[in-house]
């Protein structure tokens, strides 16, 4: 009964009909998650801070900035000292607001993204994304960071594809302070209050801890074989 009672707004081409939790696990789920913020908000420094120590752990950079002018200048030295060129980027409104593309201008960047969707529409998809293999930077944000790992959580949209934290050798996600959570736990928490709350499924959740490692060769630790070598990410302080 329960199989059919979910199954059936799919099958029908409509989610939002039909709730995917019961009345009272709805309630359940929205109380603990209102537990959850109350105890992130009184220990917000010491999460930044623990995600800070485990990403580096895992040899990742983590820079703290306290306004969106320094986090551009984070940015910038960042580009500045790996010698970028090319880059792709998310389009949303945390990257909107720090000017990024005003950044880029200056330093002389181009933004491989923007000639992809420039394109002609009649261009395959992956012949589009031919070129985006020369990029040397990716720029994300993250909707969610794990404290106790230090795991970026991505989600994926049209204008948050997963080409941009996968595929260049280096990989910079710039996060606001508020949206780290304690742990994997308060994320499943998350995720659900979300689904219930949008009735809508995300195609696809990226989890992020540390730069690409792999030691399969002989045990040697090597960087960037399967994703980005360098990991850098920008935690801004929420107001």
């Amino acid at each position: 009964m329960e199989r059919s009672r979910i199954l059936s707004p799919i099958r029908m081409g409509d989610t939002k009909k039909t709730p995917l939790f019961k009345k009272k696990k709805r309630e359940e789920l929205r109380t603990r998650w209102q537990d959850i913020e109350k105890q992130r908000a009184s220990h917000m420094e010491e999460l930044v801070q623990t995600f800070k120590r485990e990403c580096e752990l895992l040899t990742g950079k983590v820079y703290i900035a306290q306004t969106y002018d320094e986090s551009s200048k984070f940015l910038s030295a960042i580009i500045q000292k790996a010698g970028i060129n090319r880059i792709i980027k998310w389009d949303t409104p945390l990257l909107r607001q720090l000017e990024i593309d005003n950044l880029f201008n200056s330093l002389g960047v181009q933004n491989m993204l923007l000639a992809e969707k420039e394109s002609p529409n009649e261009v395959k998809r992956k012949d589009c994304l031919r070129p985006l293999s020369t990029a040397e930077l990716g720029i994300s944000g993250a909707d969610y960071g794990l404290a106790d790992t230090g795991t970026l959580v991505l989600k994926t949209s049209p204008t948050q594809d997963r080409v941009t934290s996968l595929l260049p050798p280096i990989h910079v996600a710039i996060m606001e302070s508020k949206c780290i959570l304690s742990s994997s736990d308060d994320l499943i928490v998350k995720l659900m209050v979300d689904i219930e709350e949008t009735a809508d499924l995300d195609s696809c959740i990226t989890l992020i801890t540390g730069p690409s490692l792999t030691a399969d060769i002989e045990l040697n630790l090597v960087l960037g074989i399967h994703g980005p070598r360098e990991l850098h990410v920008i935690i801004l302080e929420s107001n």
